[in-house]
């Protein structure tokens, strides 16, 4: 929760979801030969890694504990899902005034990441400065607000993000979106892109880029000594006490599916898989988990250009894992290999650091706190991973052609009157069912006031039913008096005359 102070936030509530699958054609879409141009076209750069980082897990560490920016002034908005739960979504806009904003591009974090976490507020920071809208998306459960639903996500959890694609191009169907992310994140995006082929351009998603992405299973973290102690040992600090609080909080209405001792007692990321998200997810074991998931599988459904940027030293996963071009086929993905690297690091000198946040570490580190480090408004510039990727969206954003395939103005405005044709319609429907409202409720007043008519009548009638009663009561009361006087009177009168006698 302390995590989330540290943003400016703006409350935008909870948005309402209405979802349209928007129509188009053929010759709307993108060529795959424009694609692939695009994905040809651009000049990667070759990333040469400082001789002090040319380790991985130097390269790692560093970059995870010292590449700290200032946060960014997000605007939050919380989305209402289908399933009862929500999830968080942080807008950053664009900070290059001398031009319109080129299009939005949805970011997702990594592992038991968030929105604040230093790597993606570095993206955040590098697509906002080349001109882009973000929208920076928390897993379900990393937002620092606690979810309605068990569960959260996983590497293939793709529902959030489809949603938000939807929702933001029936708000604007002529703007351009782009998707980009690191590490699990990343492997989200790209499944994502795969499961909707031809979809994703009708939806407005033109493009993507993604870095580190899980190309194996986890048995090169889990394997390696150092790996499993610092780095899946960090992860299960947060992974464990989540499932612990969703087992102490839904167990009685929402039975989770999961064994919570042997979530417990997980001592990698490989047996968290198969003890928690296998069983919460419907998936038969970890194994059954990574081959419906991890994103080489989905490379040849792409149909919009895709960048993906591996470093072959990545600690995370096996480089003989890495995909390659029987992998992408007739998908439209680029694929590019650093030697160095780690997993996410990208450090390229010292300059690309903030030593000011060397104190909070040593103070994080020694009081043993949980989680990954939090930011500290450090000073380190955006950095050698979030500018490349930001060059690509740059690169295929300046490419793009409208009157190629379809989102021409004279298609958004068909889009936004046909909008603002239901939005006046839908409120002549809210107007007639609130006067229909309005009218029972009169009728309903009517009723009640003939019904107490009614008693009153009754009541009336009651009352005058009562009089007559009485006045019959005191009449025969009166004449049987009269008679009991008469008879009293003639008994007193005779017995005076007798007593004359």
């Amino acid at each position: 929760d302390e995590l989330w102070k540290k943003g400016d936030y703006v409350s935008a509530g909870r948005a309402s979801l209405v979802s349209r699958r928007p129509t188009a054609t053929e010759a709307n879409l993108p060529s795959r030969d424009w694609c692939l141009n695009r994905l040809n076209s651009f000049e990667a750069r070759d990333y040469i890694a400082p001789w002090w980082v040319r380790n991985p897990h130097v390269n790692t560490i560093v970059g995870a504990l010292f590449a700290t920016p200032q946060p960014p002034p997000y605007r939050r908005e919380i989305i209402d899902t289908p399933d009862g739960d929500f999830f968080c979504v942080d807008f950053l806009d664009s900070r290059d005034k001398r031009r319109k904003a080129r299009g939005l591009v949805f970011l997702y974090h990594g592992l038991e990441a968030n929105s604040l976490s230093p790597l993606t507020v570095r993206q955040a920071w590098s697509l906002a400065e080349a001109g882009f809208d973000v929208a920076a998306i928390s897993f379900r459960g990393c937002s620092g607000e606690e979810n309605l639903r068990p569960g959260g996500y996983h590497m293939g959890f793709t529902d959030d993000v489809r949603q938000l694609a939807k929702m933001l191009h029936r708000r604007d169907p002529s703007r351009r979106l782009y998707v980009t992310g690191t590490s699990l994140g990343g492997n989200v995006m790209t499944k994502l892109l795969g499961e909707l082929g031809d979809d994703a351009a009708e939806l407005g998603i033109l493009g993507g880029a993604v870095a580190c992405v899980p190309t194996s299973d986890n048995s090169v973290i889990d394997g390696d000594r150092f790996a499993r102690e610092v780095y899946s040992g960090n992860f299960l600090k947060s992974i464990i006490p989540k499932a612990e609080k969703q087992w102490a909080k839904f167990s009685k209405d929402f039975p989770p599916r999961f064994d919570i001792e042997r979530v417990r007692n997980a001592t990698t990321i490989g047996e968290i898989d198969d003890y928690y998200i296998s069983p919460l997810y419907g998936f038969a074991d970890r194994f059954d988990y990574y081959e419906r998931n991890i994103c080489v599988g989905w490379l040849s459904q792409i149909r919009v250009p895709l960048f993906m940027l591996n470093a072959r030293d990545d600690p995370f996963f096996d480089p003989k894992a890495l995909p390659n071009k029987d992998d992408v086929r007739d998908g439209t993905v680029r694929l590019v290999e650093s030697r160095h690297g780690g997993h996410c690091g990208y450090i390229d000198s010292v300059s690309s650091l903030s030593l000011s946040s060397l104190p909070s570490v040593i103070a994080r580190i020694a009081t043993g706190r949980k989680g990954g480090p939090e930011p500290q408004g450090g000073n380190a510039p955006n950095g050698w991973l979030p500018d490349e990727m930001t060059r690509f969206l740059v690169h295929l954003d300046d490419a793009y052609d409208s009157r190629e395939f379809g989102r021409s103005e004279q298609i958004g405005t068909l889009f936004k009157a046909e909008e603002e044709l239901r939005s006046r319609v839908g409120g002549l429907e809210d107007k007639a069912r609130a006067l229909k409202m309005e009218s029972q409720r009169l009728e309903r007043a009517n009723d009640a006031l003939q019904e107490e008519k009614r008693r009153q009548r009754d009541r009336a009638s009651a009352k005058q039913a009562l009089m007559a009663r009485l006045e019959a009561i005191y009449s025969e009361a009166e004449a049987r008096a009269s008679r009991e006087i008469n008879t009293a009177l003639d008994t007193f009168l005779q017995g005076g005359e007798g007593q004359r006698r």
